[in-house]
């Protein structure tokens, strides 16, 4: 009597035990913090769902993808909320950092922001700043050499009569 009972105890414990197991994969407290933030985690994939607000970021190594839940998508992703899953998602091909799929926020090299966009050049009326790697408008005074936007006829006028216009906050 004492003998089945004893088996049965062992078998009890063991699918005890198992079921301890599979509940600290799901919840994300094992494989070496690999399923951290996790809701559902497997050996061979990582996270395949996560906790309610964070991201659900998919790396692919040749064939194979593993899951890994993160508070935000690393560089060149963006993260986009879903009632069901967030997930990151891959950014444009000339985006280093974006915002959304339509809006960058820092290109890769040899391209240029400009209003969201990476461009490979800048649009006219705009120049390039290598340091930024953005466009940027051009600076009125520096189109076509002209400080005064007055009308010319009025500027003409002023240069015949020698007479400047006056700036504001200065009396004769």
């Amino acid at each position: 009597m004492r003998a089945p009972l004893c088996l049965l105890l062992l078998v009890a414990h063991a699918v005890d035990l198992l079921a301890m197991n599979r509940r600290k994969k799901q919840v994300g407290t094992g494989l070496g913090g690999n399923c951290t933030g996790c809701v559902i985690c497997s050996e061979e994939n990582g996270c395949s769902t996560c906790q309610q607000r964070l991201f659900l970021f998919i790396r692919r190594e040749g064939i194979r993808q593993y899951g890994k839940c993160m508070h935000d998508c690393p560089p060149g992703y963006f993260g986009i909320r879903g009632q069901e899953v967030n997930r990151c998602k891959k950014c444009g091909t000339t985006c280093e950092s974006c915002f959304s799929q339509d809006f960058c926020i820092r290109c890769k090299r040899r391209f240029y922001l400009y209003k969201g966009k990476c461009l490979p050049t800048c649009p006219p009326g705009t120049e390039a700043h290598q340091n930024t790697q953005e466009c940027q408008e051009r600076n009125p005074s520096q189109k076509k050499g002209r400080k005064d936007r007055r009308p010319r006829k009025d500027r003409k006028l002023d240069r015949r009569l020698d007479v400047r216009p006056q700036q504001p906050g200065l009396q004769p």
